[in-house]
């Protein structure tokens, strides 16, 4: 599988609610860092889904995380749970079986998902949050002169945070630390 840096991250949406599949849908079409891949109301479609497509992100709403599916689902992709403020519950449950966070229906935006996502990355790979914002810049697809201007560091600088970056995810390549970093472990091969 080839790993394309600049592909928006591939999106399964699942909510029993058609209207509130519809607006997270219309929500996540206006990003150019995300592209919908399907959308269904249920789990059991979800995982079958899931599968065939290899979405990097499924968004899970609360119905559908009680009634086991987050574990399956986690073990492909990123799972946000969509679940009320209130609605502790699922959250939990979601949280417990592998899901990397929580979102609230009609109080999120496409950003709130890539920062998800990042944070999730971040802590599962074990990046400093400056080696975070280091890697957001190179998985946009800019030069280590460029991030050095943009985060006002010496060219040197960010070169030894590209170095450490590497080395915590026991990589070789920015197209490797790009594919770790958007979730894509699937499309690396195992390590011994």
């Amino acid at each position: 599988m080839s790993v394309d840096e600049t592909a928006p991250l591939r999106v399964l949406v699942v909510d029993g609610d058609p209207r509130a599949r519809a607006t997270v849908v219309s929500l996540l079409a206006a990003s150019d860092e995300l592209e919908v891949v399907a959308e269904t109301a249920g789990g059991p479609d979800a995982l079958d889904l899931a599968e065939r497509l290899r979405p990097d992100i499924v968004l899970l709403d609360a119905g559908a995380a009680r009634t086991g599916h987050t574990a399956p689902l986690s073990r492909a992709a990123r799972v946000f749970v969509l679940a009320a403020p209130d609605d502790r519950g699922a959250v939990e449950v979601a949280v417990r079986a592998g899901a990397c966070g929580h979102l609230v229906p009609g109080d999120f935006t496409a950003r709130d998902v890539l920062r998800g996502v990042r944070d999730a990355s971040r802590v599962s790979l074990g990046l400093s949050a400056r080696e975070a914002e280091v890697m957001d810049l190179i998985a946009s697809g800019r030069s280590n002169g460029e991030i050095a201007r943009q985060l006002f560091l010496s060219e040197k600088t960010v070169k030894n945070h590209v170095n450490r970056i590497y080395a915590k995810l026991g990589v070789g390549s920015r197209a490797t630390a790009i594919a770790l970093w958007r979730g894509m472990v699937s499309a690396l091969p195992a390590k011994d």
